[in-house]
C-alpha cells in the first residue's frame, strides 16, 4: 500500500480528535497495523513508507505510546529494541520541529514592530534560517535512520538519534526567543511542542547517550579506517 495515500486521513484525524483516548482511535482506523504485512491484514509498509506517517506523530505532538503501539504490532507485542525505537523517536523530533517552523514563521509574519512584521527584519530571518536547517537536519537523519528497516544498527540509531537530539535546543530555542512572552503562555500551544521535543530528546537515548555509545563502537574496531567504520555501520 501506498503511504502517500494513508497520510493525509492520518493527519485529519489527528487533528481533528478532541476527546477520549487517541490511541484508541489510531488503532480503530487501522494504523497500528502500518508495518504489519498485507497478508496479515496490515498496509505492509517498511519502516521507510512508514516514515511520513511517524513524522505526522510529531507535527501533532501525539503521544509516543501511539508510535510504541505501531511497532510494538509488527514486532508481535515483543520488547521494541532501543535501536528501533529510537530512530522513530528521531523521526517524530523532526515532524515537531517542522510544526515549530510553521508557527514561527507564520507569529514573525504577523506580528508588527516599527510599522512592519518582525519576519522582514535581517536578524530575525537569521534565526530562522537556523531554525530551518535544524528541522531539516533532523528530517534527514530521521529518513537515513528508517533506511534499513526493523532492524537499525548501532549506527543507523546512533546518528540519527543523536543528530535529531541535538537539533531539539537549537529549534525550540530559536522558536522561544521569535514569540517572546506569549510562547511562555499556558493558552498558546508553543509550549506543549516544545515539551514534546523535549520528552523525545531524551526518550530512548539522549544525544550524549548515542555519541558516547557511537564513540565506544569506533573505539573497538581499533584500526579500522573511520570511514570504513561508518559504512559498515
Amino acid at each position: 500500500m501506498d503511504s502517500a495515500a494513508l497520510l493525509d486521513p492520518f493527519e485529519r484525524l489527528l487533528a481533528d480528535y478532541r476527546e477520549g483516548n487517541l490511541g484508541d482511535a489510531v488503532e480503530a482506523a487501522g494504523y497500528f497495523k502500518l508495518l504489519v504485512p498485507e497478508a496479515q491484514g496490515g498496509a505492509g509498509l517498511t519502516l521507510a513508507g512508514a516514515e511520513p506517517l511517524f513524522r505526522a506523530l510529531g507535527r501533532h505532538a501525539a503521544s509516543g505510546e501511539i508510535a510504541n503501539g505501531m511497532l510494538k504490532r509488527v514486532l508481535v507485542n515483543a520488547d521494541v529494541p532501543v535501536e528501533l525505537a529510537a530512530v522513530v523517536a528521531a523521526v517524530q523530533i523532526a515532524g515537531a520541529g517542522e510544526t515549530l517552523l510553521d508557527m514561527t514563521i507564520a507569529y514573525t509574519n504577523q506580528r508588527v514592530q516599527f510599522g512592519k512584521a518582525i519576519a522582514r527584519q535581517q536578524a530575525v530571518q537569521h534565526q530562522l534560517a537556523i531554525m530551518a536547517e535544524q528541522v531539516m537536519l533532523a528530517r534527514i537523519a530521521g529518513q537515513l535512520g528508517c533506511a534499513n528497516g526493523l532492524s537499525p544498527g548501532i549506527g543507523q540509531a546512533g546518528v540519527a538519534k543523536q543528530i535529531a537530539s541535538a537539533a531539539v535546543p537549537a529549534i525550540t530555542g530559536v522558536a522561544h526567543a521569535l514569540h517572546g512572552a506569549i510562547g511562555i503562555t499556558r493558552d498558546f500551544a508553543l509550549h506543549r511542542y516544545v515539551r514534546h521535543m523535549h520528552d523525545l530528546r531524551v526518550a530512548h537515548g539522549s544525544e550524549t547517550y548515542w555519541a558516547t555509545r557511537l564513540g565506544k563502537a569506533r573505539l573497538d574496531h581499533g584500526e579500522v579506517p573511520s570511514l570504513d567504520f561508518i559504512r559498515d555501520r
